[in-house]
Order: C-alpha cells, then sequence, then structure tokens
C-alpha cells in the first residue's frame, strides 16, 4: 500500500488559521465577538426601520395599514439583539481570566563603604 502525504502547504494553511493549534472552545470567544458586532449594528438599524414604519413614511414601500405591525416587529428583534448583545458580553467577560499583578519586591540599596573620588 502507497502511503499519501497531504502538500505542507495545506497544513501550512492550516496552521496559520489556527485549525488544530487552539485549546478546544477558543473558537467561541470570537463567535461571541461576532455576535456582539452584529448586535451592535442590527439594534440602530432595526429601531431607525421601526421609526419608519410607525411614522408611516413613504420610504417603506408596505401598505400603510401593516407598517404599525412592521414597526412593532422591527422594535421587538432589537429588543432581542440587545439581549444577545448583553448574553455575548457577559459570556466574553466570563472567559477571560483575571490576571493579577505580581507583587513588587523593592530593595533599597546600601551605600557601599569606602573612599569616594
Amino acid at each position: 500500500l502507497k502511503k499519501v502525504r497531504l502538500k505542507p502547504r495545506l497544513f501550512q494553511l492550516r496552521r496559520s488559521l489556527g485549525f488544530g493549534t487552539r485549546a478546544m472552545g477558543a473558537g467561541k470567544d470570537g463567535c461571541a465577538l461576532f455576535c456582539m458586532i452584529m448586535s451592535a449594528v442590527a439594534v440602530p438599524m432595526l429601531a431607525f426601520l421601526g421609526y419608519l414604519c410607525s411614522q408611516e413614511s413613504p420610504m417603506i414601500e408596505l401598505p400603510n395599514s401593516q407598517k404599525a405591525d412592521a414597526a412593532k416587529g422591527c422594535y421587538g428583534s432589537a429588543v432581542l439583539y440587545v439581549a444577545t448583545f448583553i448574553f455575548a458580553m457577559i459570556y466574553r467577560c466570563k472567559g477571560q481570566p483575571t490576571t493579577q499583578g505580581r507583587a513588587v519586591v523593592m530593595q533599597e540599596m546600601q551605600q557601599v563603604a569606602g573612599s569616594h573620588n
């Protein structure tokens, strides 16, 4: 039987992307960061769309009879994104280890007895 060897470039690519080199669960922190960024973008956008719908703006191409329900849906989705942001932020804060500073040892220099020139 012939052994099949993968090209070294493939291993270099995998290593540079971080596959197989991280501890298990290290990607969850990145996922939480992604959720925080998406939520931070979605909340103002949905709030603005909800505002436009509640004012029956002509920029929203819906019949005026449906705009009130659309506004409620936008506001409700914005609230859920706020909850997602808070959950992801709490997850990231709990996942980061708290490091304490090392104790600083202070020593005084003693003068050496002798002649000074």
